[in-house]
């Protein structure tokens, strides 16, 4: 069985690859034009995803682990954001809210949803702490934003639905 899962990585690295490549130039798209989602909440419903699997069959965490964390900083980057404040929302949300969240509200169907709401929840209240730290001002609340984090949690709930 070991080596089955194994072999099952070894093929799928070249598409995690393509699709990497994919998804480093939607982010560059996305700097440009404001309306596209930045992929907060997909990459946290995916991580958790990740780490839920990590449990379950005790295997190590693979590129996609890691290349989920690149792609988190990359939009911190890209999007002037604080670097590794999207990698602190995370772990705060997985450790303090995930669980709670996932076995309080017995609501599975829109479980990738609510997670992607907290996801952008956390990185803008996490910006804002910064923001305020280095008497800097933010402009994540606006109306273009949230209809992409819309977009987004339709996305991600066709994705993950039943995945989490």
């Amino acid at each position: 069985m070991m080596k089955r899962v194994s072999v099952y990585n070894k093929n799928l690295n070249f598409s995690y690859v393509l699709l990497g490549i994919f998804f480093i130039f939607y982010e560059i798209l996305s700097s440009v034009f404001s309306y596209l989602p930045l992929f907060y909440g997909f990459f946290f419903c995916y991580m958790f995803m990740l780490l839920e699997e990590r449990e379950k069959t005790l295997l190590k965490l693979d590129f996609r682990w890691y290349f989920s964390l690149f792609f988190l900083l990359f939009v911190d980057i890209t999007h002037d954001f604080f670097p590794f404040s999207s990698w602190i929302a995370f772990f705060i949300f997985y450790y303090a809210f995930a669980g709670w969240i996932k076995t309080n509200l017995k609501m599975s169907s829109t479980t990738p949803i609510i997670f992607v709401f907290c996801a952008y929840l956390f990185v803008a209240i996490l910006e804002l702490v910064f923001s305020y730290a280095n008497n800097e001002k933010t402009s994540l609340f606006s109306f273009s934003y949230f209809i992409s984090i819309c977009f987004e949690a339709l996305f991600a709930f066709i994705f993950f639905k039943g995945k989490i």
